[in-house]
């Protein structure tokens, strides 16, 4: 994600951004709360490496960073595994416990997820929404394994047809899931989409689908985190398809890195491109990237990648 940096300081020189503001609503539910803390828990155990290659056992982490999931009974339906360029990282695996089916895509951990962040495209996808257009990187990285996980998943419903169906990621891999879960939305899939950090996975009028389309998009974001502004709403390009927007609503977490979080804290914001939430911390040149890895947890403390 840390190799998006000069392609995103060009692109704000190349104009500023026009922001709808909008009211905020002060406060979650502690059940919303207690699904952001399991789901976040979700997201963070795509960067063990031990849940790679892991169909049919248990999900883990070493770190002591996803309690919920190792309490739970689960099971790892199949996985999916970067080998190649445009090659996503994730797993769908059931939790038998919350009855839950959970399909989940990692965030940057290798060189190809970096150039898959910096490829923002666009692309037009006019199959997921008429005149809509998607950041390639995200998008290939969707349409790379489409294939493979649209009939398991198809199987895992039949097999547990009162579970819900979550799709979950972090950083890139929330953009990964956004679209994914718009696929499988538009295919006749009930299912609740939590993503973390997640970038900018389209344009505006993909946002504003995405908004329409359910309301059980819940797009978590923390403290001054700098990549769910990438790449830059710009408006004086909005011709050229580059007006990236992110959909309505945003949970935004009003808490420093490494503090617990309250129900009060959770400030959620409706609008697309609001300017009330993380938007509010200024342009994403800061770079923060403990804000960016901490939600409810360390979710990246598995992962041995660096720039």
């Amino acid at each position: 994600m840390r190799s998006i940096v000069k392609l995103c300081t060009l692109l704000l020189s190349l104009g500023s951004a026009a922001f709808a503001i909008q009211p905020v609503r002060q406060e979650i539910s502690p059940e919303l709360l207690d699904n952001f803390t399991r789901f976040s828990q979700y997201a963070a155990v795509t960067y063990c490496d031990q849940n790679i290659n892991a169909t049919g056992r248990k999900l883990t982490c070493d770190f002591g960073n996803c309690d919920l999931i190792e309490k739970a009974e689960t099971l790892t339906i199949n996985t999916f595994q970067h080998h190649n360029a445009n090659d996503p990282t994730g797993y769908l695996a059931v939790d038998k416990t919350n009855n839950l089916i959970i399909l989940a895509f990692r965030g940057t951990a290798s060189r190809d997820d970096g150039l898959a962040d910096i490829n923002i495209g666009p692309v037009k996808v006019d199959d997921v929404c008429k005149d809509c257009y998607a950041h390639k990187g995200c998008w290939q990285y969707w349409s790379t394994v489409a294939d493979e996980v649209l009939p398991s998943i198809e199987n895992v419903t039949a097999t547990y047809p009162d579970y819900t169906l979550t799709v979950v990621g972090h950083s890139l891999g929330g953009g990964v899931a956004t679209l994914g879960a718009t696929v499988l939305r538009n295919a006749g899939y009930d299912l609740d989409l939590y993503t973390f950090g997640s970038l900018k996975a389209g344009d505006y009028s993909l946002a504003e689908y995405i908004t329409e389309q359910s309301n059980r998009t819940y797009r978590v974001t923390h403290d001054d985190d700098w990549v769910p502004k990438a790449p830059p709403y710009i408006p004086l390009l909005g011709l050229l398809h580059l007006d990236f927007s992110q959909p309505s609503p945003e949970y935004w977490i009003d808490k420093p890195t490494g503090k617990p979080v309250n129900t009060s804290d959770v400030k959620v914001i409706e609008g697309i491109n609001s300017h009330e939430g993380v938007e509010s911390t200024g342009d994403f040149l800061n770079f923060d990237m403990a804000a960016h890895d901490w939600y409810f947890g360390n979710l990246t403390v598995c992962s041995t990648y660096r720039v």
